[in-house]
């Protein structure tokens, strides 16, 4: 991942150094990254972290798929509590107190990021002095496939291979990223796609009720972890052997259930270890 100092803001004073700045404050940063994206904001993007340390971290909330966003609770060195929150874009502009005042500015910046390939990063602040939510900026970054992907793809197709892309991405992301893959376009969002049942029951008709969807589909975007392994659950009740590659956690369910799981280079233990290869 590449950071960009491309960093549009929605609260006065802020800028893409503070707006980083903050993107730390709303990781652990004294301890090693625990994905891709603290990484960036961490490691590659050459900030001074040792700013953070006048900072006391009360509480964290990790990165959860099925929230889109990170927590950190913190205190200043004037004593004053505050929250700061990094996530998907969607889901931070709708905590924030005036999202229907700036909604169509930022949709509009991530459509027209996610049109070049570029990825987005939304960040907000609550101070406990007013209990409001306000966004405070963007943070812009390129997350290109790998070089020999398209090749991998090209050749998977060859030999029969039908390759599906299922990513927590936004669509507009994901659509992008197609087309440079030469993946196909028929690529859709999560609405529509199974869920699991109560207690985590797999529903029994999902090849007659969701078959004729995931089967010519050429991926789907912002989907959380129990669509990929109900995507996988389908494709096999149709027929197909499945195989399935992923690196995170959340990607170890549908890695175990898929006929041949794959875990890619800087897997975590999880994925490993519910993967075949």
């Amino acid at each position: 991942m590449v950071i960009q100092e491309d960093c549009p803001t929605y609260s006065p004073g802020e800028t893409y150094e503070s707006v980083l700045f903050q993107a730390a404050l709303a990781a652990k940063w004294k301890e090693p990254p625990r994905d891709a994206l603290d990484t960036m904001v961490l490691k590659t993007s050459g900030q001074d972290l040792s700013k953070c340390d006048v900072y006391t971290q009360l509480d964290f909330t990790p990165f959860d798929p099925r929230t889109k966003r990170t927590e950190g609770k913190l205190q200043g060195p004037d004593g004053k509590i505050f929250r700061i929150t990094k996530g998907a874009p969607h889901v931070i502009l709708n905590m924030c107190h005036n999202k229907d005042e700036i909604k169509h500015l930022v949709d509009s910046k991530v459509h027209e990021l996610g049109t070049r390939g570029i990825r987005s990063l939304a960040l907000a602040r609550m101070d406990d002095e007013d209990g409001k939510w306000r966004m405070l900026g963007i943070l812009t970054f390129l997350d290109p496939p790998r070089p020999d992907t398209k090749h991998t793809i090209e050749m998977c197709n060859k030999y029969g291979v039908y390759v599906k892309m299922i990513t927590g991405d936004h669509l507009v992301i994901a659509k992008e990223t197609a087309r440079v893959l030469g993946m196909g376009s028929a690529i859709f969002g999560a609405d529509g796609l199974p869920v699991l049942g109560e207690g985590g029951s797999v529903p029994d008709d999902l090849v007659d009720q969701y078959g004729t969807k995931i089967c010519p589909a050429d991926g789907f975007a912002s989907v959380f972890p129990e669509h990929k392994y109900l995507i996988v659950e389908t494709l096999r009740k149709a027929g197909f052997r499945v195989g399935m590659t992923g690196d995170g956690v959340n990607d170890a369910p549908a890695l175990k259930r898929a006929d041949v799981g794959i875990a890619v280079q800087g897997a975590t233990d999880a994925a490993r270890a519910a993967a075949d290869i």
